[in-house]
């Protein structure tokens, strides 16, 4: 399964690898803190659309489809096929800093993982 949250939210029992996706770093603290299992900030969207977005808060579908689109051709693509795979036996939580439960990177990305994960089985 995979979940999307914030990363000051407690952590739960399915919650799996707890992965920072924003495209900052955090804090070593921050990372002990909340529990944070991997930084990749290299999933997370590019700087210069994660600002746009930031400056345009009300643009979600148009940054999802962006950032969707930047993920299906770029170089992690095996990697998020992967996770996809991985999905239908393990957890993973997408961690954000948004103030947004719902429109935010980390949203984004699991819906990605989501869609690859319904063209593909686990035994792929």
């Amino acid at each position: 399964m995979v979940k999307a949250k914030h990363f000051m939210e407690p952590v739960e029992s399915d919650d799996g690898v707890r992965a920072w996706v924003e495209p900052i770093g955090l804090t070593k603290d921050l990372q002990e803190w909340c529990s944070v299992n991997e930084i990749l900030p290299i999933l997370g969207p590019p700087r210069g659309l994660w600002e746009w977005f930031a400056a345009h808060p009300n643009e979600y579908e148009e940054f999802r489809g962006r950032y969707h689109r930047w993920l299906s051709a770029g170089p992690y693509r095996p990697s998020l096929e992967k996770i996809a795979r991985n999905s239908f036996t393990a957890d993973v939580t997408f961690l954000h800093a948004s103030d947004d439960a719902d429109h935010n990177c980390a949203t984004a990305l699991k819906e990605f993982i989501a869609e690859l994960a319904a063209s593909c089985s686990p035994d792929d």
